[in-house]
């Protein structure tokens, strides 16, 4: 079994990491992808996938609750990280229009931009969707 989408590598789980993975190996689970979130959170992803050598892969994408006004930097910065080999998807990458509404352009664009990676590059999306089904759906 792979659990193809945690974010253990947030500081929620610097206190229980390890048992958390103990437990997940317990239970099957035998591999887990790690979605990257924003550039913030690059140096945490690689930090649990090093702790945890052939058992994590991760995943290289701009989160859209983290697309602001400076998006077009960020997925400058994502993109060269993206074609570094080092990932085995895009993501986590799509569109959430529930906390706010106020990017909702700005995510679409980064949308179709990361979705174009992974085209590119042949590797599989990890999407993220809440209350957007029908837009992510005429995007794609």
């Amino acid at each position: 079994m792979i659990d193809t989408h945690t974010h253990i590598y947030l500081e929620e789980f610097d206190e229980d990491r390890i048992e958390v993975v103990r437990r997940a190996r317990e239970a099957g689970v035998e591999r887990v992808i790690l979605p990257n979130v924003d550039f913030d959170t690059v140096q945490a992803m690689h930090a649990t996938n090093d702790l945890f050598p052939g058992y994590c892969r991760m995943a290289m994408g701009l989160h859209p609750t983290s697309v602001e006004a400076d998006y077009r930097e960020r997925l400058e910065q994502v993109r060269e990280l993206l074609f570094s080999g080092e990932y085995c998807a895009v993501g986590e990458i799509g569109l959430d229009l529930y906390w706010d509404k106020t990017y909702a352009e700005e995510q679409k664009e980064a949308f179709v931009v990361q979705t174009g990676w992974a085209a590119e590059s042949g590797l599989p999306v990890i999407i993220h969707c809440r209350e957007a089904f029908d837009e992510i759906s005429a995007l794609l």
